[in-house]
């Protein structure tokens, strides 16, 4: 029987003997606690919030500062920032360390059910099946952005204590997420029985999308074909909504991180928005000083008719992706994408409000879903995919065309693009319009081989091959001597 055991050590006067004596007072038996159904789905519900990403450090931090489309200023968190852009992060940075400690406890939750779940009477053999796929599902889930963060990992499968696991190969660790993630797709049901939860979809797409980050072409292709195949999921019709809080469990969303405004910020609320809106934007939100923001020239690249550019401008009633000008709760004008910048005192770039705010926020809570997977990327993961291996395609362009309707955009033709090269690059630009803000730049440039190149180009002169991998958290080196440095740090 395995026990996970919870210690409290009283921090008082006492002999160096009776400190070494341990009282127990708590111990969690697995095997008595998932005997029932609420026990395991209590565990479950457990692994899904250790699950939820730290959308500031993950998506903003790491995804999109060290790539080209978007800015932070301002604030107590503009200096962490800053380091992330100018690539001079190192493996002493506790982001990284949060990251994996939460990452892997999230694994360790998923571990614990996995462990003991066949040992359960009480429930049917299909039912049992679909709960381990769920946490499967969650596991794989979290090694995926585990290994793209760091490269080969530690796979930790039970809950047996280990304190020095050693790295595994990375053909080994590719092999392991992509075996967990097939077994979840066979026994995760089409339709969740409670929204949020995984499904079918939700593995084939992270799967695919795994595929995809591994160029592994043919696999990317047909995996996200399945998901095409099964006819659950489309476009929502209109850009401006896809996002808000009336419209979420619509059906371009893949796999969600659900979030109440009513909820604390880092339970089951999140708090994009204060970091979007500009310092003196009339709102009853908190305002923060750290501000998300996009580069004008990114906003001047869409198409005049992408309503993907469309302006965000609540009082006369237009939710579109970007805030361009605003009143201010002086009364002044103030225009994003033509005032003067002055550095150090204006903070006078484009918002990017994907996320149309939740009218019942609370402080600097709001209640939009976390969109994780969604069928857009679908789309354009095989269209990517299918334009490595055959090069210029008209499903290619198809794929992509759906995509760019949805936001009036024109259609592409087959015809513009000769190579393989010039269909890849322009992908990529696609991407950027679709996606920005979500989380995905850092993955999209180096998988397309310019995250470093790029960076030197924008005049980061610190950028180095090494860098498309981070470090492994030196708090973790420091205990546990099995552990290996990437190159370079």
């Amino acid at each position: 029987m395995k026990k996970y055991i919870l210690i409290l050590v009283g921090l008082i006067t006492f002999s160096c003997s009776d400190f070494l004596e341990e009282e127990v007072f708590t111990q969690y038996a697995p095997d008595a606690f998932l005997a029932s159904e609420s026990g395991i789905n209590a565990t479950l519900t457990a692994a899904y919030r250790q699950s939820r990403p730290n959308y500031r450090e993950e998506w903003f931090t790491y995804g999109e500062w060290t790539a080209d489309l978007m800015l932070e200023r301002g604030g107590g968190y503009a200096a962490p920032a800053a380091t992330f852009a100018e690539f001079n992060w190192n493996a002493s940075n506790n982001y990284f360390r949060d990251t994996w400690r939460d990452r892997y406890s999230a694994i360790g939750v998923a571990n614990s059910l996995l462990d003991n779940i066949d040992n359960v009477s009480s429930l049917s053999a299909s039912k049992v099946a679909s709960l381990k796929a769920e946490a499967t599902f969650l596991r794989a889930y979290n090694y995926v952005v585990l290994y793209d963060f760091f490269g080969p990992l530690p796979l930790i499968t039970s809950g047996e204590l280990d304190l020095t696991p050693s790295r595994a190969s990375d053909a080994d660790t590719r092999a392991f997420i992509e075996s967990e993630l097939i077994s979840a797709a066979q026994n995760l049901p089409v339709e969740p029985e409670v929204y949020g939860k995984a499904t079918k979809s939700a593995a084939l797409t992270l799967l695919g999308r795994f595929y995809l980050d591994t160029k592994q072409w043919q696999k990317a292709a047909n995996t996200n074909k399945e998901v095409i195949d099964l006819g659950k999921h489309s476009l929502f019709p209109n850009v401006e909504g896809v996002f808000s809080v009336e419209n979420e469990g619509n059906a371009e969303m893949i796999f969600v991180f659900g979030s109440l405004a009513t909820a604390p910020i880092q339970a089951l609320a999140w708090n994009y928005t204060p970091h979007a809106y500009p310092v003196g934007y009339q709102t009853g939100q908190v305002n923060y000083g750290a501000q998300f923001q996009l580069w004008r020239w990114f906003v001047n690249s869409f198409h005049a008719d992408d309503q993907r550019a469309n302006e965000y401008d609540p009082p006369n009633g237009k939710y579109g992706w970007i805030l361009k000008q605003y009143i201010n709760k002086g009364g002044v004008q103030i225009d994003l994408m033509n005032d003067p910048i002055i550095k150090g005192v204006e903070k006078k770039y484009p918002r990017p409000v994907k996320f149309t705010p939740d009218l019942n926020a609370l402080g600097a809570a709001h209640g939009n879903d976390m969109p994780i997977l969604r069928y857009a990327e679908v789309l354009v993961n095989r269209a990517e995919a299918l334009n490595e291996i055959n090069g210029p395609n008209q499903e290619s362009i198809d794929l992509l065309n759906e995509v760019r309707r949805r936001s009036k955009a024109p259609d592409y033709n087959l015809s513009d693009f000769p190579t393989k090269e010039s269909l890849r690059d322009q992908i990529l630009v696609e991407r950027g319009w679709e996606f920005h803000a979500e989380g995905h730049r850092r993955r999209s440039l180096i998988r397309h081989g310019s995250f470093i190149s790029g960076a030197q180009a924008r005049g980061k002169t610190n950028a180095k091959p090494h860098h498309v991998l981070f470090p492994i958290p030196e708090q973790e080196l420091d205990s546990n001597s099995a552990l290996e440095q990437n190159p370079g740090y």
